[in-house]
């Protein structure tokens, strides 16, 4: 039998991506079931980019910035069933925006830039496995996004641990004030609601198997490479 050819081998592409950066959150590539292959928009065509999403060995693309022609051939690639991921690391307000109007999804917009304990969602859960529930307490990059597409929210506080939190931290000077311990409960809901719209981790899923997905990570704390590297080689942790 003939050896494999470096493009039936599973690969994944980095379009415009600064790899040390990646590798510096994720894991460098012998961290990996799979190779990266490095592509740079200066350097190669839309031809050559559309010839390089056709090889079989290819899992998912993972790309950042939004200008140029080459952004029209990774919404084929997607909707043609790929897997495109942009790597949000800088946390530009627009980018999911644009991002969602550019391959028709969403809408998603950018929420915030801060820090949570995070769950993993239903449909993560799913596409995952149950190894991993939960995401320590690390600062990303968030989005607002619909219910469906969200796969990472902040985990849910009791009504006491968002008292501790929130309202008497235990490094506030706050005194005690009645008037506004009456009005936790009501904040607490609206706080319970809000969180839904935090997500780091985001992806639509089309009916032909493409997907979007927006990485809002900015570092590779706790479980974060193993939720990525499951992601983008479509495996389970």
């Amino acid at each position: 039998m003939a050896a494999a050819s470096p493009s039936d081998q599973p690969h994944i592409i980095l379009f415009d991506v600064n790899v040390s950066l990646f590798e510096s959150c994720f894991g460098k590539d012998e961290d990996w079931s799979c190779r990266f292959v490095s592509l740079s928009s200066k350097s190669c065509s839309t031809a050559a980019l559309d010839n390089a999403l056709c090889q079989p060995g290819l899992l998912s693309v993972v790309f950042m910035g939004m200008k140029g022609d080459h952004v029209n051939v990774l919404r084929n690639y997607y909707l043609n069933g790929g897997l495109v991921v942009y790597f949000g690391i800088y946390g530009e307000f627009g980018q999911p925006t644009v991002l969602s109007r550019t391959f028709g999804i969403g809408p998603w917009s950018f929420s915030g830039y801060t820090k949570h304990i995070y769950q993993l969602t239903l449909p993560a859960l799913q596409k995952f496995g149950n190894k991993v529930k939960e995401q320590q307490y690390t600062k990303s990059n968030l989005v607002n996004a619909p219910v469906k597409d969200r796969l990472m929210i902040p985990k849910e506080l009791s009504y006491d641990e968002y008292i501790e939190e929130y309202i008497y931290p235990y490094d506030s000077d706050d005194n005690y004030d009645e008037e506004k311990l009456k009005l936790a409960p009501q904040k607490y809901e609206s706080h319970r609601e809000s969180m839904g719209t935090y997500s780091p981790l985001v992806m639509h899923e089309s009916f032909n198997g493409g997907a979007v997905a927006y990485l809002g990570f900015v570092n590779g704390d706790g479980n974060i490479p193993l939720i990525v590297r499951a992601l983008l080689t479509k495996q389970k942790i």
